[in-house]
């Protein structure tokens, strides 16, 4: 039997169908396979995030392990340069020159909320105009919004669900300024149709011992509380605010040339934080090549600082422990836990050698709290002790390069558009063996993109 004679109906994720769908309809050559691996901005970077949790009646622990062969625990900085202060690492789509850029792994989860999630994961929360696509909207158009840019202050587009916006049903075009009206989001809240986002940051949250809390509405969104990390920087004069406290350091800042060479390790003052730093001392006699951390890390409170973290690289891996209380911190941005519920859950991780945007990804999975093999793949274990890593039950997460691939193009242009629309749930026997097409179909698609994008409006 071919693809298609593998189908069967289903209660799993159709975005592997929609792979295998593509796949089919689009069959690459040796070339085509060649040329995107080319293409490829993976580097020798995971393919694999391993994930194990536990739990007791107070407690949730997530855990992840992944092998990276160039870790990046630094983000942006300043640096004095010709007698200025410069600010280094945008955070721009491609990898930064210099690898001012930090690894990240982050984790979405649904209760069954969000309609559509288990079968499509992330690929619902991305749309044209998002920053970091091609197809994104300019800064001038989001500021004039009157929800996103007058009422939120914001300058760009990011992840939402198509729920957020007025359609009829989530297969509807969800367009990025079709953004329903503050009472039906609050509604939406009270109901708990949003993602929870959990947030490990190897710069701007490990050092402080935290991953960020938050949630995706009509836009990516904090919860409540102070977060754990804001700019160093002296808005009026465009400067660092703070400096090392060189009493309590035994320096006042790094130096570039080190920087770049990556020789500052887990153990040194790679970061500042509130209480290793003083106010910026504009008579210092600051030498070309001064560099002071962009972020000025603090310790969270409220929902946001709900998650716990432990995280360090050693043996050539990332080893982070997650830590949050099973009730929900609160329940109009967190999800509570449960023993004995299965949750829908998608990953990603980004890697500081490749920039912001291109990211892995990983397809829609399940995770149960105490349940039986086969109601989910990631079996969270019931233990009033933390469990040694031999202990927990490991589960490999591949991931892949999402690309340039939006809800509205699935929907719309895709071959499988018509499967969405009828809301069929389709199974795919083995699905994990066909992911290699499926990414070599998505980056097809974006080199097309990229050849046939008109500027944005």
């Amino acid at each position: 039997m071919g693809i298609l004679g593998n189908w069967r109906l289903g209660k799993v994720s159709g975005v592997v169908a929609l792979a295998l769908l593509t796949a089919a309809c689009a069959p690459s050559t040796d070339t085509d396979k060649e040329s995107a691996e080319a293409q490829a901005p993976l580097g020798n970077q995971a393919q694999t995030l391993y994930v194990a949790a536990e739990y007791n009646d107070d407690t949730f622990r997530l855990h992840y392990r992944l092998e990276v062969e160039n870790p990046s625990w630094y983000h942006q900085y300043w640096r004095f340069t010709d007698g200025e202060w410069v600010r280094m690492g945008s955070g721009a789509d491609g990898p930064d020159p210099h690898g001012l850029y930090e690894d990240r792994i982050s984790m979405m989860l649904d209760d069954g909320s969000v309609e559509g999630f288990a079968r499509y994961g992330g690929w619902m929360l991305i749309h044209p105009g998002m920053r970091s696509l091609d197809s994104a909207m300019s800064s001038d158009a989001v500021q004039a919004h009157p929800t996103l840019g007058e009422a939120m202050g914001r300058s760009d587009v990011r992840k939402y669900i198509p729920q957020s916006r007025n359609v009829d049903r989530y297969t509807d075009q969800a367009r990025w300024d079709d953004v329903k009206s503050e009472q039906e989001l609050d509604e939406m809240r009270d109901r708990g149709e949003f993602l929870d986002l959990w947030q490990w940051r190897a710069h701007r949250s490990n050092p402080v011992g935290y991953a960020d809390n938050g949630y995706v509405l009509h836009y990516r969104l904090n919860s409540e509380g102070r977060g754990m990390y804001s700019d160093n920087r002296d808005a009026e004069l465009d400067r660092p605010a703070y400096m090392f406290d060189v009493e309590k350091t035994g320096i006042q800042s790094l130096d570039w040339d080190a920087l770049v060479a990556r020789e500052y390790s887990q153990d040194d003052w790679y970061y500042i934080s509130e209480d290793i730093a003083v106010p910026f001392d504009a008579e210092h006699e600051w030498q070309e090549g001064d560099v002071i951390p962009f972020r000025m890390l603090q310790i969270p409170d409220g929902a946001r600082g709900a998650i716990t973290a432990d995280g360090a690289y050693r043996d050539g891996a990332w080893r982070v422990t997650l830590e949050r209380s099973m009730r929900s911190p609160n329940r109009l941005d967190s999800k509570r836990l449960r023993e004995g519920d299965v949750y829908n859950v998608a990953f990603a991780v980004h890697h500081g050698s490749v920039g912001a945007r291109h990211h892995h990804v990983s397809l829609p999975h399940r995770l149960g709290l105490g349940v039986n093999t086969g109601e989910a793949e990631i079996i969270a274990t019931y233990s009033e002790t933390h469990l040694a890593d031999t202990d927990l039950n490991w589960y490999p997460v591949e991931l892949i390069y999402p690309g340039q691939v939006t809800w509205e193009w699935l929907t719309s242009q895709h071959p499988g558009a018509g499967l969405i629309k009828a809301d069929i749930d389709i199974k795919v026997s083995d699905h994990h063996g066909y992911l290699p097409l499926f990414q070599r179909y998505i980056q097809r698609h974006e080199r097309r993109l990229k050849n046939t994008q008109p500027p944005p409006e």
